[in-house]
């Protein structure tokens, strides 16, 4: 028979749903009392009154009797369900009992009512044993049926729960390979940055500049690039295991770089700076900014001879971080072939996007090409997630280079 708990959706047989409870109920009441007919006529009504009406009617219509009189027990059957197993058998055989009493004595006044034919006391312990067993028979099915669909589905939410666990580590696994990949092209930038610091031209042209203000009697400038020059090794340093900071600190970072570019390259560089104060809590990639303006001092201003500005804008739209650096530099020969395309591109770029796509997926923005009416542009945008310090930040100055 069936439960009356609602897990209609959730039992298939051969790769079909089930139908509704109260329909599946009834489809097989109404089978199993009419196999109860044939069964009762064949073995019965057939052997002791071949060919008579009245029994044959009486036949069919204890079945149809028995079709109401064992409702209840679904009913009595699906209340005890939860009950310990001692109350839940007296209460269920207490229900088989009262059902085949009521149904004993339906038979038999309905039997003498169609046939005329009394039927003594004697016999009625025959006739209520059989009841018993009919009775009992059906209790039996609802249970069995019952637990077998309480067994469908503990296995289906096994199954549910298994392949839930199994796509949580799967989600997890990929999450630690990609946070992995992260900090591997962290350590990659951050020692590709310790090289570039060491990198002989570099000092050489940073120390060059200092020798030239020495020269010039400007021994106080002089002291200030060296001092800039130990601050941003020793910065680099300091933070070398730094995966992600806010970005008051990638700016205070920043400008330490273009310190030493700006004694380097003097009215030919000018930055400007524009970050928005609620931008300034937010995380950041550490050493994002630096490898796009060494791109813009690498391509607009080292090839020009006037004013290259190099700007910075950031702010917080739709709840992301939006950066965009921009340079009004002279525009580039359209490359002849793709190796040339990745030069004029830089390596920076490509990293910079590379370290955003492992840190965020796919969850990120990076747009890059010409700035109208000449130069060239970079924005990202990323989501924005505040960094909780428990010390001061230093904020930067837009006016600091």
């Amino acid at each position: 028979m069936s439960t009356a708990e609602p897990t209609n959706h959730m039992f298939r047989a051969f790769g079909s749903v089930l139908p509704t409870n109260t329909r599946q109920f009834w489809t097989l009441q109404i089978a199993g009392w009419t196999a109860m007919s044939v069964l009762s006529y064949l073995s019965l009504t057939l052997w002791y009154n071949p060919g008579q009406l009245a029994p044959f009617l009486h036949t069919i219509l204890q079945s149809v009797i028995g079709i109401f009189v064992s409702y209840p027990l679904r009913w009595i059957g699906s209340s005890a369900w939860n009950m310990a197993p001692l109350p839940r058998v007296l209460v269920n055989a207490a229900g088989v009992a009262a059902a085949s009493v009521v149904w004993t004595i339906l038979r038999i006044y309905s039997f003498t009512w169609l046939t005329g034919e009394p039927i003594p006391l004697s016999d009625w312990g025959g006739w209520m044993f059989a009841s018993v067993i009919v009775f009992g028979s059906w209790t039996f099915c609802y249970h069995a049926l019952k637990y077998y669909r309480h067994f469908l589905t503990e296995h289906q939410f096994a199954v549910e729960a298994q392949n839930a666990a199994l796509r949580a580590n799967e989600v997890a696994h990929r999450e630690t390979l990609r946070r992995l990949e992260a900090e591997k092209l962290f350590q990659d930038t951050q020692l590709r940055m310790l090289k570039y610091q060491l990198n002989p031209h570099f000092l050489f042209n940073a120390l060059n500049s200092v020798s030239s203000l020495v020269r010039k009697g400007e021994a106080e400038a002089a002291t200030d690039m060296l001092a800039r020059i130990g601050d941003f090794l020793r910065m680099t340093l300091d933070h070398s295991d730094e995966f992600q900071h806010t970005l008051a600190d990638e700016l205070a970072a920043l400008d330490l770089y273009l310190g030493i570019e700006k004694v380097r390259f003097r009215d030919r560089l000018k930055v400007v700076i524009k970050a928005d104060e609620d931008t300034l809590q937010m995380e950041v990639p550490s050493l994002l900014l630096q490898p796009l303006f060494e791109n813009s001092i690498k391509f607009g201003v080292s090839r020009a001879l006037a004013q290259t500005t190099i700007s910075f804008r950031s702010r917080i739209v739709n709840g992301r971080l939006r950066l965009t650096i921009s340079d009004d530099g002279a525009a580039l020969e359209k490359p002849k072939d793709t190796s040339a395309a990745a030069e004029q591109q830089g390596i920076g770029l490509l990293n910079v996007r590379s370290r955003l796509q492992s840190a965020y997926g796919e969850d990120f923005l990076f747009v890059s090409g010409p700035a109208s009416p000449q130069g060239y542009f970079v924005e990202i945008e990323f989501p924005a997630h505040a960094v909780q310090t428990t010390h001061g930040t230093r904020a930067h100055s837009p006016s600091g280079i």
